[in-house]
């Protein structure tokens, strides 16, 4: 953790208010009391297990390494790997629709022709 970063307590609160959880919410989801809550994002309660760090970032719905400090990773990992991943399974992706209903597609230019004036009409 950074020296101008705020304490793991701070950065729970900070999520929590984000995703706008009242210290209520968030204790009944963590199976904890609301003065836990409210100890832990004081920093009189330390964050000390990984478990608990992780089971409250599980709610809060972010990694449970943002809670620790942003650059905070495993060992050997420079942060693009997932990035890497899904730009690989999106290249191989075939976006072409296979099956027997499936239509040719025309291009681009005949979808910018009027429609056509036989569409069927409402009796007035």
């Amino acid at each position: 953790m950074g020296s101008g970063e705020p304490a793991i307590g701070r950065r729970v609160a900070q999520w929590r208010a984000r995703r706008r959880m009242t210290q209520q919410m968030l204790a009944d989801r963590l199976g904890k009391s609301k003065s836990w809550v409210d100890k832990v994002e004081r920093g009189v309660r330390a964050l000390d297990r990984f478990s608990v760090i992780r089971d409250v970032a599980e709610v809060l719905r972010v990694d449970a390494t943002i809670l620790l400090g942003g650059d905070v990773r495993p060992a050997g990992t420079t942060g693009t790997e997932g990035v890497e991943g899904v730009r690989a399974a999106l290249a191989c992706y075939d976006i072409r629709p296979v099956g027997p209903d499936v239509r040719p597609v025309g291009s681009t230019g005949e979808l910018h022709r009027p429609a056509s004036p036989t569409w069927p009409r409402r009796s007035a």
